[in-house]
């Protein structure tokens, strides 16, 4: 599956725990609609089951967008891993400012 992707973008999270309020939120926009929605135990549950592929995964995937596995994820790929905060807001991307290395992504990824 790897091969199929041209780059490779990843999005850090400050801590993982995060994603229980960003669903909430979605959900809360949803129940305010008056669309179906999970509740908010619904919600917890939901989330809990990823949490244990996250905390198995994204310590390896971070490590490996930085370079700290050269034969890691996204080898021989263009990569770009950024940090968001909890309101999600790009806080650093690969050292640079995200809308540079953005745009540098797309360039070494399709020759734009």
């Amino acid at each position: 599956m790897h091969a199929l992707l041209d780059a490779w973008v990843v999005v850090r999270v400050p801590d993982v725990s995060v994603v229980y309020g960003w669903r909430e939120e979605a959900e809360a926009r949803a129940r305010a609609r008056g669309q179906g929605a999970m509740s908010r135990e619904e919600v917890v549950d939901f989330v809990a089951r990823y949490m244990p592929a996250y905390g198995e995964y994204l310590p390896r995937l971070y490590a490996d967008m930085r370079g700290e596995h050269p034969e890691g994820v996204g080898a021989g790929k263009p990569r770009l891993a950024f940090a968001i905060d909890r309101h999600r807001r790009p806080t650093e991307a690969d050292g640079e400012e995200p809308r540079r290395s953005v745009r540098a992504l797309a360039e070494r990824a399709w020759g734009s």
